[in-house]
């Protein structure tokens, strides 16, 4: 994992269970071009994002993926909405020997059916990024699965 998507998780991991797994409130600091449902993170120092999220409630099917995707998946084909995070500094070195990600992220936040547990919510997120290897540009995807409950605060 590189460190702005295990940051990102981690921020995920940390959120409010009721209010913000995902958040339906609109927040006045978000982009016009963003609506509930959304989760917010800080990618650094100086840039926020507002992921928007695909919530299925319980009873609906689960919607996140239960493998990560094929490199040649999309998020539409995935039922996903991509939020594309924009170039992100890996480091505080600048010019030509800066180094940069360019990340997408799809998130799933289902709401797992009664069962054994209640108030329990499935967290997928696939992550794709890109980077300059020399000349070459590298790209990863990975998915990461997140199992919170209410009670876990």
């Amino acid at each position: 994992m590189a460190g702005a998507d295990a940051e990102i998780v981690e921020q995920i991991k940390q959120l409010d269970y009721t209010t913000l797994l995902p958040s339906y409130e609109v927040d006045p600091y978000a982009p016009v071009s963003k609506t509930p449902p959304y989760i917010r993170v800080r990618l650094n120092q100086s840039n926020v994002v507002w992921l928007k999220v695909v919530h299925t409630t319980a009873g609906n099917t689960p919607q996140g993926p239960t493998v990560t995707p094929a490199p040649s998946a999309t998020a539409a084909s995935l039922g996903a909405i991509d939020n594309y995070t924009g170039s992100i500094p890996l480091s505080t070195v600048t010019g030509t020997t800066s180094q940069q990600i360019n990340m997408n992220i799809w998130v799933w936040i289902d709401e797992i059916p009664d069962g054994d547990a209640s108030e329990v919510k499935k967290v997928t997120i696939v992550y794709t990024y890109s980077y300059l290897d020399g000349r070459v540009e590298r790209t990863v995807r990975d998915r990461e699965v997140i199992i919170r409950t209410r009670f876990d605060q």
